[in-house]
């Protein structure tokens, strides 16, 4: 996919939604603030109307009506904008204030609101009233324009407010935007790369905590495995190919030489023989790596089972001790006296131990001891296979683990190269390792086992 075909599926639908959560959000904020700041507002003018309506009714009683009339004319000249006032006789006649126009209301108004004419124009006034003792009717009046003020403010403070969120949002959104493209993009050219065959390619990680990261670290873990898994597969291709060869010619050959008309009775049947002989070593070989691939893919887990490994190599130590005898051998069990037990592939660990028996018995020499051993803790069960013979040098342990890996001409007489590659199989099936270590002298092949 091209940098314009990832920039075609930019997550415009988010941008939106960024957006439109910002503009929710304000709206939100808005209402919040309307509600609560009008309702301080009412309450604050209600209060102060009330206090102004008691002072007056107050100055009524004490000094008469006659100063009443003063005070609130004096009022109404000290006025602030919105403030209003008027007083009227029990008849409704207007004896002071910017309020003239009496409304039956006023007797007995709390905070409620009306619509009256001030000077030369209508106003809507929230009003409180009432009637003196000498049956004067008080008018304390504040006007709704401050309420509408506030609700002017609210609402441009909204417009800029929702305009300064939807472009911070909006940047933070193409920035992320760009972000996420820039990492989608070095991810898909590596997958490009790959795809034209480069299996060398790698995603540059610059944080493993960011989820980016980790995804970068995953598909480069993957990619390695496989490249890890393909070159294997390559060598085992062309060792098998190397391997088989060989014996296959040999069993044409001898074939051959059966169906010849000269050969004689004796003659075709030493053929067969020996045609069969080499057939088996192919099947034989054929066998161990489909037994490598099913452990190196975890496919045999399924056939897993608790068992008493320290009774399962004691059991094969004895199997194999006429082969360590006839190999001018002494041959060591040390297995523990109670079961050791844990999960493991029986079959396949079977034919590991028996492995490392069967490579002692043919290559650590006359006159040596070999001992086998079951070790345990908390987490691993260890299978030992120890020998004082000559051992394998350092540089070349890890390498004999390999497939078909022989290390002299002498080890490759009736062997194909796969036994410790079985042993590294099992090792790894069993979420453990082989480790090839000096016991000074000789070899120490330690067989590790994951418990579960």
């Amino acid at each position: 996919m091209t940098k314009g075909g990832l920039r075609r599926l930019a997550p415009s639908s988010f941008l939106l939604f960024v957006v439109l959560l910002a503009v929710a959000a304000s709206a939100a904020a808005l209402v919040v603030v309307y509600r609560t700041g009008g309702r301080i507002i009412y309450e604050r003018e209600r209060a102060e109307a009330l206090a102004e309506q008691d002072q007056l009714e107050e100055v009524d009683q004490e000094q008469g009506l006659a100063n009443t009339v003063s005070v609130v004319a004096r009022s109404v000249r000290f006025a602030t904008s919105g403030e209003h006032y008027g007083l009227f006789s029990n008849t409704g006649q207007a004896l002071a204030g910017d309020i003239t126009t009496f409304d039956p209301v006023f007797r007995n108004a709390d905070w409620k609101i009306v619509r009256l004419t001030i000077g030369q124009r209508q106003e809507r006034l929230h009003v409180v009233g009432s009637t003196m003792t000498d049956g004067a009717v008080l008018v304390v009046a504040r006007s709704l324009t401050n309420m509408r003020r506030f609700e002017r403010s609210i609402f441009y403070g909204f417009v800029a407010a929702t305009a300064i969120v939807a472009a911070a949002g909006l940047s933070a959104g193409l920035l992320m935007n760009f972000l996420i493209l820039q990492r989608v993009e070095a991810i898909a050219n590596t997958a490009e790369r790959i795809a034209n065959g480069d299996l060398s390619a790698r995603t540059a990680v610059s944080d493993n905590r960011d989820p980016f990261g980790r995804v970068g670290s995953s598909l480069n873990a993957m990619l390695e495995r496989i490249e890890e898994l393909l070159t294997g597969m390559r060598t085992v291709t062309d060792s098998l190919a190397h391997d088989l060869r060989s014996p296959l010619t040999r069993a044409k050959g001898a074939l051959s030489r059966a169906v010849h008309e000269g050969a004689t009775q004796t003659e075709r049947l030493d053929a067969i023989d020996a045609a069969h002989r080499e057939v088996e070593h192919v099947l034989a070989t054929l066998s161990a790596m489909l037994d490598i691939a099913r452990a190196e893919t975890g496919l045999s887990r399924e056939m897993m089972q608790r068992i008493d490994v320290g009774a399962l190599v004691a059991e094969l130590a004895d199997f194999f001790t006429p082969v360590i005898e006839d190999a001018g051998q002494r041959l060591i069990i040390d297995t523990p006296a109670y079961p050791v037990i844990t999960r493991v592939h029986e079959p396949l660990l079977r034919q590991a131990v028996g492995n490392l028996l069967h490579n002692a018995s043919q290559y650590a020499g006359e006159g040596v001891s070999v001992r086998v051993s079951v070790e345990e803790d908390l987490t691993v069960v260890r299978v030992v296979v120890a020998d004082t013979g000559a051992g394998v040098p350092e540089d070349q342990r890890g390498r004999v683990q390999e497939r078909f890996v022989r290390l002299d001409p002498a080890r490759s007489a009736g062997g194909s190269g796969l036994g410790l590659a079985i042993v590294a199989a099992c090792a790894k099936l069993h979420r453990g390792t082989l480790k090839l270590e000096d016991n000074r002298p000789g070899l120490r092949a330690v067989l590790e086992i994951q418990r579960s």
